[in-house]
């Protein structure tokens, strides 16, 4: 395998981040043991990586650690690192996020002919994206950037980034970089993906649609779960994506990590038996069931049917009265009839 896997990491010893990437190459390791794999770091989570948290090094071909613009906190240096790492590492690349895990081998990443590649967002074209999850995304690059055409064929998940050393792909890159940080800066929007999405149109669409395999988002669909190569569960809060659902939902899981030092036990059994990634009680909803869920309005239900609240009560007490007026009604109805 020639591409080198890149993962960018800012961490302490308090968040999971590390540990999350941890899971991630040693699963990689399993089906990828040659693979050249580098951990680009800003200086502060260098300095970290001894004692326990320094077992990482073992994993990994290269520690790659560096200098982060000042005054930067721990979510805009992870982004520095995430829309500059092409700038820093020479070769082909495969950016992986660390909420990941990885099924199978990659060597056929090697064989992609796009400059840049990566996944489709939720694994669908733009115009395929849910009513609401498309008024978001419009709102968010149009708030930012201001208006513009939405003809694009697809809004790209940046979770996973396949990008071929040229000069085209640096100058993305640098784009990438300044967009988000007038995004970041100037308008207050953190994220990278709507920043990609604008420098890809600047650029003349240079991303090319990568095979779902190679990042199955795990919220989104089972479509390519057969023959995942990588898994991907978003670091994100919501109802439906719960420890209930997977170990790698559970930050307990990864905080056994940091006590350890390292896969041991328990987890070295849990990580390399894909059986035991899911949980059995794992039940599937459809999209406009997921929409509700992933809306305000879902959330709040769903935490009021958890709390058990008396708004919740009062609801059930009244769907079940309604149901038992219907019953009775559909028997009255039936005695009638037989008369």
């Amino acid at each position: 395998m020639k591409t080198k896997i890149v993962y960018c990491i800012v961490s302490n010893d308090k968040d999971i981040y590390l540990e999350q990437a941890w899971v991630s190459i040693y699963t990689l390791r399993k089906h990828n043991p040659d693979a050249d794999v580098i951990l680009l770091v800003d200086k502060g989570t260098e300095s970290t990586l001894t004692g326990k948290r320094g077992g990482i090094r073992e994993l990994v071909t290269e520690v790659v650690a560096v200098d982060t613009p000042d005054g930067y906190n721990a979510m805009q240096r992870s982004r520095y690192l995430k829309t500059n790492f092409r700038q820093f590492i020479a070769g082909d690349l495969l950016f992986i996020d660390a909420d990941t895990v990885i099924g199978g081998s990659l060597a056929g990443i090697d064989n992609i002919d796009a400059e840049i590649a990566c996944v489709p967002d939720g694994h669908r074209s733009f115009r395929e994206l849910s009513g609401t999850d498309t008024d978001i995304i419009r709102h968010r690059i149009s708030s930012t950037f201001g208006k513009m055409d939405f003809d694009d064929d697809f809004y790209f998940n940046s979770g996973i980034i396949f990008v071929k050393d040229t000069p085209r792909t640096h100058a993305f890159f640098a784009d990438w970089y300044e967009t988000w940080k007038f995004s970041a800066f100037e308008k207050g929007m953190s994220l990278d993906q709507p920043a990609l999405f604008v420098t890809n149109k600047k650029n003349g669409h240079l991303i090319k649609e990568l095979a779902g395999e190679y990042n199955c988002q795990v919220a989104d669909s089972l479509k390519y779960f057969y023959g995942g190569l990588i898994l991907h569960f978003f670091n994100v809060s919501l109802p439906m994506l719960s420890s209930e659902l997977s170990v790698f939902y559970d930050d307990c899981f990864y905080r056994k990590l940091k006590e350890y030092g390292g896969v041991a036990h328990e987890m070295k059994d849990v990580l390399d038996d894909k059986s035991r990634w899911f949980n059995l009680q794992t039940n599937m909803v459809d999209s406009s069931h997921y929409v509700f869920l992933s809306s305000y309005v879902g959330e709040k239900i769903y935490k009021s049917y958890i709390e058990n609240t008396i708004p919740y009560k009062l609801n059930e007490w009244f769907c079940a009265y309604k149901v038992m007026l219907k019953n009775y009604t559909r028997q009255l109805m039936h005695l009638f009839c037989r008369k």
